[in-house]
This record gives C-alpha cells, structure tokens and sequence, in this order.
C-alpha cells in the first residue's frame, strides 16, 4: 500500500494503524452492532452516465456486493443536541452518519428567517437514513434535481468517516452541492463519500435551502429582521452548517482546524460568496470553487446597500414584492399570508428558473451589506475575502449548461445571439469565435465556457494577490470513452465522480481510475495542508505566470488559460460597468 509522503501521508498512517488495532471501530467505539439485512438501494451510488455494454458486468458485482454487504451499526457519537448512531461499513471501515439535523425545522414562522439550533433529544439517534432533500421544482435529463422525498424540514447533514476515535484529527471536506441555488441536495447519489472518506478524509454534505425558501427577499422580511436584511437564507444555512461542523467533528475523528469547503456550480458561487462573507470567519481554511462564480447581475437589497457595478433593474426587494403579488400576498399581513402558503403554492406560484436560459425568476445570493457587504468580486478586489487557500477551476465544455437549452443551430442564429449578448462588441466576439454551418454548436458551448466560466474564474483568482494565501487553478478536459460515445465533451459537472472517486469510474479503466486517484488525493492533501502539491504531483500558485493544472488524459502544468479570449470578455465586463455608473 502506497501511503505517499508528507503531512497527509501521516494522517492516512495513523488512522490505519489504529484501524487495525481497534479491529476498524468507529469513532469511540468499543462494539458494533451487525444485522445481516439488505441495503437499500438509495444508498447505492450509480453513475450519472449509464455504463457501456462492455462494463455492466463491473457494476452488477458492485451492486451485488453493495446489495448483500451487512448492515452495522456504530457505536454512538456524541453532538452537542445528543447522540447519533451511524452504520459502518464491514469492507474499509468507513462510517456513514445520514440526516443529522443541524438545524431547527424552517417551517411556520421560521420559513424566511436564519437557521436557529436543534433541539435536544433524549437517547440515542439512528442516523441510518438520508434527510427530505429542501423543496425544489422537478427535473430530469442529466441536470436533474434531489433524489428522494423532498420537504421543508430539510437542514441536515451527513458524514463518511473512516477515523477509529475521536483523536483521529482526519482533514475534513465539507461539500456545498449544486444546482443554481434552485435544486439538488446533499444526499444525491454523486455526492456520496464514502471511497473519498476511505482515503483518509471526515466528508461532510449539506443540505440549505433552495430558490424561493432560500433566496427569497421582501421589505416585510427585512423590517422583523434584528440585522434589517432578507434573501440570504440559504447562504446563513451554510454558515450554520459549517458551525456546526466546527462544534462537533472532532467527536467524529475531524480536525475542526483543517476543515476545507468545496462545491460546484452553484456551490461554487456559494464557496466564493462564503469567502467574501465576514460571518465565515474561522470556520474553514480552505476553499475549492469548482465551475462557478457569482455573476455580476446580484441584486442588492435596496437602493443605497452598498453594490459595485449595480445594473439599472429591480432591487431584491421590488422582486420579492412582485413575486408576492404574483401569489397574491399583499397588504400589512403579507407575511402571514406568505407563510400560509404550501411548499407547492410557491413553487407553482413564482415558477423558478433552474437552469440558465429560461425565463422565470433566478435566485442569488442577495448584497444586503451583512452576509455580503458588498459585491464578491469587489471583495476580492480589495483583498476583503477570507484570507485561506483557494483551488478554483472550470471544465472544457462548462458551457453545454447553458448551450444544451439555446435553439440555436444555424451560422445565422449563432451570430444572431452574439449580437444580442455582446451588443457593440458583437463583431470583436465573432473574430474571436469564428463559426461556420457544420461548427455552430461547439463554438458557442467554447464561447460561453470561456465567457461564462473560465474569464470570471481568472477575476476571482487574480482577487487572491490581494492577501496572503495562494491560489491554484485548473482546467478539466478529460472525456472518458463513455461519454465520447455519447456525444459529450467535458460537460459541466463531470469532475465531480473523479473528486469522489465514484464506483463508476473503475469501469471506466484505468486511464480515469489513475485520474480519480489524483484529483481525490490532491483535494484532501488541500484539506490538510492548504497545499494541493505533492506525491509527485507539483502545482504551483496562480501567479503573474499564470499557470494552472490541467487535468486531461495526462496531468500537465501549463500556463496562460485562454489568456486572449479573457482579456476580450474583461474589457467588455469594463465597459458595461463603467456605463452603468
């Protein structure tokens, strides 16, 4: 067994070590309680692309395996709300904790306001099965939404633990999932960490709450508030899962002083806006923003909170007044009214927008100028963010999220969107992203990954020469020969099974198994050390070089990602904000 070499290399030795010699007990566990029953299959993790032909053989044994493994109980843990009892695997003794609340239910009056603790319980709390996923609109394809029931009792948490005791002092990585801040959870098949845990790392994976139970601003909501503020509700969930975490991994064999944030997509937005929040501080050392930013189109709450570059529309606000109306909540009771409504009622009644490219309402982080004082990248700029580590990187083909619902094919309706996106600088656009008939769709998705993606991700890490801390940044390209026979590129989100190191990507073969390995070793080393170099594997800081990662068919550090392209698509950010003010 390979160990490898530096601090990690002495986390993972140690917990080894006492794994064998406490006979793989779970953290303060002095027995286990084994039932030989069959595992349900929501807790087994299948991959988001369906499996060749040629491999179904590889995941039928793992089904089978995962069908007939018995079940186990661990030994209590103690929280500071009263004990939870997890189940432990009987192949690499990982413990997994399911719907552990973290919070109090957000229902009733506490719909629209911050999280408030748990309550209490007496004895023990069988954690052996996931928390309803928060209320969210329904969705299919391969951007599809929360596995499982959904509900607005929803702030838990889980946890995958490989530690023997609660001295394991293991890094800790806390996943935000995705989703546009409208749908998902943390219980999703994909975000399962176990293998991720069995390399020696606490995972943790919230729920918060989503669209218009997390994001939802009102003047009404912002005059009971003590702090005179509303919207932000899904990112304060954040906050107080991550106090949380601070509050009691250590009886789980976490180290609260390594705990290290990740999330993509819209957890990446949330991982950024978490940095740039001052009621973040000292709740994480690390940070991974994979595949997202906070655009520049957030609201601020009300005309005078203090916004870089605010637009001309509505404040958070006028929206949520507007949307109230939309349900017919108006009048001195509106919230009474408002809270009165069924999960359903406002889903069906403000009809959110998922993903980019639709016409309903988006929800973001609002600039209230208290969980956000002000814009994030502004925050960046003036060296205001958290000053941790920063890994932040995109993927080849992220913009097929937005690309994949544009009815675009033609040469003619490809320059017909640049125009209307790029406005005076739609010629600028087109000589750098030429197309013709047979190109049109790969040349937008290219166009809008550059655009959307990887230039406001360079803003954000060129954000980090103001403190201390490094940055590292990487680019995703590799395409397995599943999804090459699919037709898709290194799509928005496919980095994610090789950060978990999904039981999919063994039937992948061991070009990707190799990649996996990398990426899952590197993100906990991060956790550790707030250093993603080593075993081999040196990546040095994003500096005035400009270099990055590229994790591809091969692991490469090159330099100077689309350099052009981003320089292009900042000048035209510039000008839009210089018209603005």
């Amino acid at each position: 067994m390979n160990l490898g070499q530096g601090p990690i290399a002495l986390h993972r030795a140690r917990f080894i070590l006492r794994r064998l010699r406490n006979g793989r007990q779970s953290p303060g566990a002095t027995q286990q309680r084994c039932h030989p029953t069959f595992m349900s299959s929501r807790h087994i993790q299948y991959p988001v692309i369906p499996p060749m032909r040629s491999h179904r053989h590889i995941h039928m044994a793992i089904l089978v395996a995962a069908l007939i493994s018995p079940r186990c109980l661990a030994a209590p843990v103690s929280t500071r709300s009263g004990l939870v009892e997890g189940v432990a695997s009987g192949v690499d003794g990982v413990t997994v904790y399911r719907g552990i609340p973290y919070a109090a239910p957000p229902v009733g009056n506490l719909r629209w306001r911050p999280p408030q603790p748990p309550a209490a319980w007496e004895g023990v709390r069988l954690c052996d099965q996931f928390g309803p996923s928060c209320p969210q609109p329904k969705m299919t394809g391969i951007y599809r939404g929360a596995d499982g029931p959904t509900d607005e009792d929803c702030l838990y948490l889980n946890i995958w633990t490989p530690a023997t005791s609660p001295d394991g002092r293991l890094p800790v990585l806390v996943w935000i999932h995705g989703g546009g801040l409208t749908i998902g959870s943390g219980s999703m098949r994909t975000y399962h960490g176990h293998n991720l845990a069995a390399r020696g790392a606490v995972v943790v994976t919230i729920n918060y709450r989503l669209g218009p139970f997390g994001f939802f601003p009102h003047p009404a909501l912002s005059a009971e508030s003590a702090h005179g503020v509303s919207g932000n509700y899904g990112l304060l969930d954040q906050v107080a899962a991550l106090r949380w975490v601070q509050g009691n991994i250590e009886a789980f064999g976490g180290d609260p002083r390594h705990v290290a944030i990740f999330g993509e997509s819209g957890g990446s937005q949330s991982v950024l806006c978490l940095m740039a929040s001052p009621l973040s501080a000292g709740l994480f050392r690390g940070a991974i923003a994979e595949s997202g930013t906070p655009g520049d189109g957030l609201r601020v709450l009300r005309d005078g909170t203090p916004a870089a570059g605010r637009g001309t529309g509505e404040s958070a606000e006028e929206m949520g007044v507007r949307l109230a109306g939309k349900l017919g909540c108006t009048g001195p009771d509106v919230l009474a009214q408002l809270r009165s409504k069924t999960a359903e009622e406002l889903l069906t009644g403000i009809n959110p927008d998922v993903l980019p490219g639709g016409r309903g309402d988006k929800f973001n982080p609002v600039i209230d100028g208290y969980v956000l004082a002000g814009d994030p990248l502004a925050a960046f700029a003036a060296g205001e963010q958290q000053d941790v580590p920063l890994i932040i990187g995109s993927n080849g083909d992220d913009g097929n999220v937005f690309t994949d619902r544009l009815p675009i094919r033609s040469l003619t309706g490809y320059r017909v969107a640049v125009r209307t996106l790029f406005g005076t600088s739609a010629d600028k656009v087109l000589e750098y992203f030429p197309a013709d008939e047979t190109n049109v769709r790969r040349v937008l998705t290219r166009l809008v990954t550059i655009s959307a993606f990887i230039a406001p991700a360079r803003r954000f890490a060129r954000g980090m020469a103001n403190v201390d801390a490094d940055v590292h940044v990487y680019h995703f390209t590799r395409v397995s020969p599943q999804a090459a026979e699919k037709g898709l590129g290194a799509i928005h989100g496919i980095e994610i099974p090789y950060v978990f190191g999904a039981d999919m990507i063994r039937a992948l073969g061991p070009t990707d198994q190799a990649l996996s390995d990398t990426m899952s070793e590197t993100w906990i080393r991060f956790a550790a050390t707030g250093d993603p170099s080593g075993d081999g594997l040196v990546w040095p800081p994003y500096d005035a070089g400009e270099q990055y990662i590229e994790f591809g068919d091969t692991v490469e550090v090159r330099s100077q990602l689309y350099s052009a392209e981003c320089d292009l698509f900042d000048d035209i950010r510039n000008a839009r904000l210089n018209e603005r003010q």
